[in-house]
């Protein structure tokens, strides 16, 4: 028996679906920018704070705009946070961004 993965329920629904969109992204030559706007498209739906076993609920996924532009990850000022608040920040999105890279290394 395989191994099941880590996509469960509606992350594996939504990524399922995303395979023609993929296939055609293969077959046109432009695969990097396929899988560029399908990880859009999936982080829309489960931010990367949402844990992987939680599902988000149908009004947020019905909600989402794939047309909105992606959110930009903001450096913290220093000079705005206390010295405890900027370190716990900088440590915050280096956490953030390995979980990105970790889901985007098994999508």
């Amino acid at each position: 028996m395989g191994h099941p993965g880590v996509f469960r329920g509606s992350r594996f629904t939504f990524l399922v679906s995303e395979k023609p969109a993929y296939k055609a992204g293969v077959d046109g030559g432009y695969t990097a920018d396929a899988l560029s706007k399908i990880q859009s498209r999936y982080f829309k739906r489960y931010p990367v704070e949402l844990a992987m076993d939680q599902e988000p609920t149908p009004e947020f996924l019905s909600s989402v705009d794939d047309e909105a532009p992606d959110e930009e990850q903001i450096e913290p000022d220093q000079d705005k946070l206390s010295p405890e608040e900027y370190i716990a920040e900088v440590e915050r999105l280096k956490e953030r961004t390995l979980l990105i890279t970790i889901r985007k290394a098994v999508s």
